[in-house]
C-alpha cells in the first residue's frame, strides 16, 4: 500500500463520513431558507407611488434594475418640467415610458400606488 492509499483511508473513517453526511444535509435543508428570505415579497414595496419614488426605491423592484428606475424619474423630471403635476396616474402611464410594455407594467402594477403622496 503506497502514502495515497494510506490517506485516503485516513480520511474516510466511518465517524468522518457521518460527519460530512450530516454537514452536508444541513447545508441542503438551510439553503432553501435562506433563499426565500431575499427574495422580494408583495408587502416589501406595496404602495411606492411613482411619483415620488427615487432611483434606488425603484431600482429594487422586479425587472426594473439601476437603467429602468432613472428611465423613470427622467421621465418624470421632464414632464413635471412640462407643469404636469402628475406624471403617473395608473399603470398604463408606466408604458409611456421606453422599455416598459404591458407585461412590464403587469408585473409593477401590484407594487405601485398612485395618491398623493
Amino acid at each position: 500500500m503506497d502514502d495515497s492509499d494510506d490517506i485516503n483511508q485516513r480520511l474516510l473513517t466511518p465517524s468522518k463520513t457521518v460527519f460530512f453526511a450530516g454537514v452536508f444535509l444541513a447545508l441542503l435543508f438551510a439553503l432553501p431558507s435562506l433563499h426565500s428570505s431575499s427574495e422580494i415579497k408583495f408587502g416589501d414595496f406595496a404602495g411606492l407611488n411613482p411619483n415620488f419614488a427615487s432611483v434606488g426605491e425603484l431600482a429594487q423592484l422586479p425587472s426594473v434594475g439601476p437603467g429602468k428606475a432613472q428611465a423613470i424619474v427622467d421621465y418624470r423630471n421632464e414632464r413635471y418640467a412640462l407643469d404636469k403635476e402628475k406624471v403617473f396616474e395608473n399603470i398604463m402611464d408606466i408604458e409611456k415610458i421606453k422599455g416598459f410594455g404591458p407585461k412590464s407594467a403587469e408585473k409593477l402594477k401590484q407594487f405601485f400606488e398612485f395618491g398623493d403622496k
